[in-house]
């Protein structure tokens, strides 16, 4: 079994903080085409993924959490960035429907809510990021390399 990459961790203790989080994780990696956002309801994915989309153009104020339309395609920036919530997702056959093949061939980030949803989907290059409400209201964000470790 492969070891589990190292993260990077992040403390955040305001929305504005986790959107940075995204931004600096974005520009830190701009050539990365998937990003795997790991959390309980409520724990900042959607914030996360606001900060990763405006680092590739996207105003952050446009990004909502797709959870009913599962996805949302944002093409204004400098990539076309696709944000996903799988959270209603129960079998990974649903996913075809979604056009994941398709994201892949664009030059496109891809934004993943849930992904452990994703099923034979998942890309093992893909950057996770795992958030975490602490006591006190603030999050944790922890950053790793790939989901090899899974």
């Amino acid at each position: 079994m492969t070891p589990a990459p190292a993260a990077d961790s992040v403390a955040s203790r305001t929305p504005e903080d986790t959107l940075e989080a995204g931004a600096r994780l974005a520009a830190r990696d701009p050539g990365c085409r998937a990003f795997y956002l790991e959390g309980d309801l409520g724990a900042g994915k959607t914030v996360f993924a606001k900060g990763l989309a405006r680092h590739y153009g996207v105003d952050p104020r446009q990004v909502t959490s797709p959870t009913f339309a599962l996805v949302s395609r944002y093409g204004e920036g400098a990539r076309p960035v696709y944000h996903l919530d799988l959270y209603r997702i129960e079998r990974p056959e649903e996913l075809r429907e979604l056009g994941i093949e398709e994201m892949e061939e664009e030059d496109a980030v891809v934004i993943v809510e849930w992904p452990e949803r994703l099923g034979p989907y998942l890309r093992a290059d893909a950057t996770r990021v795992r958030l975490f409400r602490e006591a006190d209201g603030a999050r944790r964000i922890e950053i790793l390399a790939g989901v090899e470790g899974r």
